[in-house]
């Protein structure tokens, strides 16, 4: 027992609830076991705390009557026996005692070895349950760490993937500069050869000069010195002819320089002084315009005043008013002169500035138009004030006779010949300014001309230096990106080692936590209920045996991966370190040659463009590639099964976009009749209040009656149409309820048809997909949602229906 007890014993720290109440249960046992040993060795005591049952405490009651301890009690029962016996058999006395001490010795002691067997029983029960839960756990921590592993190696092997893509893409780089150098070397060559060339030409060319040039002085010499001396000074004396010619022709493009800047200063300030002053003549035109109107209006008041009078004064009036129509059409035509030079008086201040001809002239013209522009105001004005008061005087003495209305009259007939000689006057006023305005369009058509050469010059030069701009731009680029890929590859060769440290870490915790868990198989091997478990738990412990084997395996590949990517990366950094080198000897080179072969770095230039072009496109399309490669095999079985679904949902988006358009057309042309039933409501409106002010004149009022009966007969009916648009608004906002479920459905396709590509979607099926975003996407289209179409419809009938309330209170 203090062997099995032993086995069972842990450290405080390690000790479990359970493993707590096993070892207390134990040491119970033991301590009862120490109890049964002692019973054995003294049958006779007579302790009073000693432990038995109550049966085997009455047979020893009656066995033993000079037992003398206080805690024994005795029945009725045994005593009266206990009687008989010593009357009739004495002799059986002993051999009952006897008998009565091995029963109860016998009793106690499978008592004991019961309970101890129950509790030894529970404690291999909580030691099962214990080991199961940690085999659970154990294999809980094994799949955790499987899946980590798996997540490592397919890690590993994108970054193999993307690591041999890298190496593919250095290569190929390597291969385009050692070739774009060797053609830079062979150009460098050529030019080289060609200067040489010319340089040898040229130097036969001077020699050959230099030999002419020695047979002159031979020439010379042999000439006399007087006749050279001659031709000298004659030479002389021209060039300082021409020089003086030179600076009289520099002083006069002087002096004409400063006379066009000074004309074209002048221009630019009458040209400012007639914009103005067309301005201020338009105002005035405008303001003449509204005199005339006010005379007309005058005019006709008059004639609706005396209508009652005399033929001669209606006739008198009549002719007045056709000669103030008259000359207010005439004054309308020069309104709308002005209106059209006043669009091309802004042009002209934004472009006189170049413009060159005699602008004394004008100015003198513009002055003079704008005083007879003041004084023909200044006449408008007192001639409009003399028949305002006579008009007046008309207006509240309608008693006058007829003598005294021609009287008056006749003024206003002076006035609109004035009037009509004025406005001739501003007709060919305007004809000679547009005149005027034709010459200095033509002027500015040819500045316009001279700056549109100017400014696609600038444009060409400076197209040229932003293409220099974008080379330089480039190859910095080009530098740039290759740094930064060797810094992501250090980066994901960092990220890789911190991943195996912590594999390894966790792969030790599963070594701890197996050895743990063997021991315990060890010790709960000893009861033989639990071998069938324990045989099931090896041959777990074996497969996890494998499994962490395999495991070891990997981590093994995964570090010699590792360390084949280390050296890949510092034979990559060598050769991004020899690239500098030889990059930094190039530009040395090319700053040399740049002042004897410029022509040759333009080709440099221009093949370099060429190269980074062709590397984008190559990355571009090895990039694409591998995609590609990568996502076919996984997407033709995915694509199969969706071009059926997108078939059908095609057909089905066609004619719901069908219905949906129908839809539409039929809103809006509910939307044109309700906006038609509130004009014609409007109209109506402003007819019965027209009605109502002439209900005062007797001899209409009997047809006012039947216009009323049709107008509410009328009214009838749009109240009638109203309530069928309502009706027709209400139901085409159920449908549209009822396709926006659709169209969310459409919007999921759409995102399935992008999101195809993805690898999470090989392991699922496509038709759960589809549900599932179906159900679960919350996203709405822009178009308008049914409610709000119809609260716009019942916004529209409302308001007509506001319109005929209004109506129907109005009447009388």
């Amino acid at each position: 027992m203090d062997r099995r007890s032993w086995l069972w014993r842990r450290k405080s720290s390690e000790k479990s609830p359970g493993e707590s109440e096993s070892s207390t249960s134990s040491q119970h046992s033991e301590r009862y076991s120490d109890d049964q040993e002692a019973l054995r060795a003294s049958p006779n005591n007579n302790s009073p705390n000693q432990a038995q049952s109550p049966d085997v405490s009455s047979k020893i009651s009656m066995a033993s009557p000079n037992n003398n301890s206080p805690k024994h009690a005795q029945s009725p029962y045994v005593s009266s026996k206990i009687g008989d016996n010593d009357v009739h058999e004495p002799n059986k006395k002993h051999e009952d005692h006897e008998t009565v001490k091995k029963l109860s010795e016998k009793l106690s002691a499978a008592l004991l070895n019961i309970s101890a067997k129950e509790d030894l029983v529970k404690q291999h029960s909580k030691v099962a349950e214990e080991a199961v839960s940690g085999w659970e756990k154990a294999e809980k921590e094994l799949a955790a760490m499987k899946q980590q592993l798996e997540v490592t190696s397919h890690k590993n092997s994108v970054l193999e993937d993307k690591i041999s893509h890298l190496d593919g893409a250095l290569k190929e780089c390597v291969r385009q500069l050692r070739r774009s150098r060797e053609e830079q070397e062979q150009k460098i060559h050529d030019a080289l050869i060609k200067k040489t060339n010319e340089w040898e030409s040229e130097k036969s060319e001077l020699d050959n000069q230099l030999v002419l040039l020695k047979k002159q002085l031979g020439d010379a010499k042999s000439e006399p010195a007087t006749t050279i001396f001659d031709d000298l000074q004659s030479r002389i004396e021209a060039a300082e002819k021409e020089k003086a010619v030179l600076n009289f022709n520099l002083v006069a493009l002087s002096e004409e320089l400063k006379e066009r800047t000074l004309e074209r200063d002048l221009s630019t300030h009458t040209a400012e002084t007639a914009s103005k002053q067309h301005l201020e003549s338009t105002k005035k035109v405008a303001k003449l315009e509204a005199e005339c109107r006010r005379l007309k209006a005058a005019a006709r008041k008059t004639s609706s005043a005396n209508d009652r009078k005399t033929i001669s004064s209606s006739a008198c009036m009549e002719s007045l008013t056709d000669s103030q129509s008259d000359s207010g059409d005439r004054l309308l035509g020069v309104e709308n002169e002005p209106s059209c030079s006043d669009s091309w008086a802004s042009a002209l201040i934004a472009e006189l500035d170049q413009f060159k001809s005699d602008k004394p002239g004008a100015r003198n013209l513009t002055t003079s138009i704008d005083i007879e522009l003041m004084d023909d105001f200044l006449e408008m004005e007192r001639l409009a004030g003399l028949p305002e008061a006579e008009l007046g005087s008309s207006s509240f003495g309608p008693e006058a006779d007829s003598n005294g209305v021609t009287t008056k009259a006749s003024p206003s007939k002076v006035e609109v010949e004035v009037m009509n000689r004025k406005t001739s006057e501003f007709e060919a006023k305007f004809k000679k300014i547009e005149d005027e305005k034709a010459k200095v369009e033509m002027a500015l058509a040819e500045t316009h001309n001279q700056l549109e050469t100017s400014r696609n010059q600038i444009i060409v030069a400076e197209s040229k230096l932003v293409k220099l701009q974008k080379d330089l731009d480039k190859a910095n680029e080009s530098k740039q990106s290759a740094m930064s890929e060797a810094a992501t590859v250090e980066a994901k060769r960092r990220a890789l080692e911190s991943q195996l440290q912590a594999a390894q870490m966790e792969i030790r915790k599963l070594k701890d936590k197996v050895a743990s868990l063997e021991g315990k198989v060890k010790e709960s091997a000893i009861s033989s209920d639990l071998r069938s478990k324990l045989e099931v738990l090896e041959k777990t412990r074996e497969t996890l045996q494998s499994h962490l084997q395999s495991s070891y395996v990997q981590v093994e590949k995964l570090q010699g991966k590792v360390v084949l990517l280390e050296g890949r990366v510092e034979e990559e950094r060598a050769l991004s370190a020899e690239f500098a080198v030889k990059l930094e000897a190039a530009d040395s080179i090319r700053n040399t040659m740049k002042s004897q072969l410029l022509m040759s770095d333009l080709d440099i230039s221009k093949l370099q463009e060429k190269v980074g072009l062709l590397e984008t496109r190559i990355e571009e399309e090895r990039s694409r590639s591998t995609e590609f490669a990568t996502k076919q095999e996984t997407v033709e079985v995915e694509r199969k099964l969706l071009q059926f679904q997108l078939e059908s949902t095609r057909l089905e988006v066609e004619k719901l976009q069908e219905n949906v358009e129908l839809l539409e057309g039929k809103i809006d042309e509910e939307r044109a009749l309700s906006a038609e039933f509130a004009a014609k409501c409007q109209n109506l409106e402003d007819e019965l209040l027209r009605k109502r002010q002439e209900a005062d004149v007797p001899h209409i009022s009997r047809s006012n009656g039947d216009l009323k009966i049709k107008q509410e007969k009328e009214l009838a009916l749009a109240a009638g149409k109203l309530a069928e648009c309502q009706k027709t608004i209400a139901s085409l906002g159920r449908q549209l309820k009822s396709l926006a479920t659709i169209d969310d459905f459409m919007l999921d396709t759409e995102e399935l048809e992008v999101n195809r590509y993805l690898p999470d979607l090989i392991e699922a099926d496509p038709s759960e997909d589809m549900v599932s975003c179906n159900l679960a996407n919350g996203k709405t289209r822009s178009s308008p949602p049914s409610s709000e179409l119809s609260t716009t419809a019942q916004s529209g009938s409302n308001i007509v229906v506001t319109n005929l309330e209004q109506w129907s209170y109005r009447k009388p």
